[in-house]
């Protein structure tokens, strides 16, 4: 395969899933394997015995990329993108060497992390978006924007991303998730509701968004969100320093993912059922929700059980069903 025949690889790898893989997962795949491969290439300088083809990797190469990451302390979450990446690279090239390493010492590969993490209080997401209404110009219009909107939807930050402006129906006020996750395997489109609190936030977005328009001589632009150029979707990168610009402003530490949480949490707390909360999020089942996601607290479930009985009627204390057991035998 050449001079370098897993750089190779990863390129006909790529190539093939054009056809069935959004682009943005497709960018982020080859970035993780191309991560690997300059990782790989300085192993292989120290380790020249290593197989440079991936069509003829075996444990002994495996096991040295796996060890490499926990020595350099790559997180848990990175290990674990990075080997299912790898996992279908080599399934590519036809090589089993990981799935048969994974049924015969599956201890040896990073485990996912299955607790879930905490999501913001109500105190910390009024911070949040306190601040986010603090912020002038275009530019905070749109902060302000999402950081309401991922609050109050629960969408993935690739799904506001790069929503357009004709998924958003202001008269029925909900927002068509044309862009889902998974969107060219599994991934379908849903149609989340605009509540109350976010209403006036987008009306006065899509106002400001129509002026900057106007300022720039444009009547109108597929992009729901943009930054600099009105012909593309605001980056993922851009929106991340404008997560970063909200904390030192807020006091508070989150993630977008971590709003998300918090709007299925909040759900839960006003007594949405969870299988709603799972279909609002997009999830397949309800497991996915309560596991990693969002889950009713103890509290919640306390009231549920005291308002449960307070609504059913107790038997009578002179119900004839007990009455009649002193007529049964045993009974003087």
């Amino acid at each position: 395969m050449g001079r370098y025949p897993l750089k190779k690889a990863i390129g006909e790898f790529v190539k093939a899933r054009k056809a069935y893989y959004a682009p943005t997962s497709l960018t982020t795949t080859e970035s993780v394997l191309s991560t690997v491969e300059r990782e790989y290439a300085d192993l292989r300088a120290t380790n020249p015995e290593l197989e440079a083809d991936p069509a003829n990797w075996g444990e002994r190469e495996v096991m040295t990329i796996l060890l490499a990451m926990r020595q350099n302390g790559v997180a848990r979450n990175t290990q674990l993108t990075r080997v299912s990446a790898l996992k279908q690279l080599l399934r590519f090239v036809g090589n089993g060497a990981m799935d048969k390493m994974r049924a015969k010492s599956p201890q040896v590969f990073p485990r996912q992390e299955t607790e879930r993490k905490p999501s913001l209080d109500e105190d910390q997401l009024s911070k949040v978006l306190t601040a986010s209404d603090s912020i002038r110009g275009w530019r905070g219009e749109c902060i302000r924007f999402v950081a309401w909107t991922y609050a109050y939807t629960g969408l993935r930050l690739n799904e506001l991303r790069m929503a357009e402006y004709a998924d958003l129906d202001t008269k029925a006020w909900t927002l068509r998730v044309s862009h889902p996750k998974g969107e060219r395997t599994y991934g379908t489109q849903r149609i989340v509701p605009i509540p109350e609190p976010l209403r006036s936030v987008i009306t006065r977005f899509l106002s400001v968004r129509e002026r900057e328009l106007a300022r720039k001589g444009l009547f109108d632009t597929k992009p729901l969100v943009f930054a600099y150029n009105p012909k593309r979707p605001v980056t993922k990168q851009t929106v991340q320093r404008w997560k970063v610009e909200l904390e030192g402003m807020s006091g508070v530490e989150f993630t977008m993912h971590g709003l998300r949480r918090t709007y299925g949490q909040n759900l839960l707390n006003r007594g949405v059922a969870l299988e709603s909360v799972s279909l609002a999020l997009g999830h397949s089942s309800t497991l996915t929700t309560e596991k990693h996601y969002c889950r009713k607290n103890a509290d919640s479930a306390r009231l549920e059980i005291v308002r449960a009985f307070e609504e059913s009627t107790p038997p009578s204390v002179n119900s004839p069903l007990i009455d009649r057991k002193k007529q049964l035998p045993g009974y003087a």
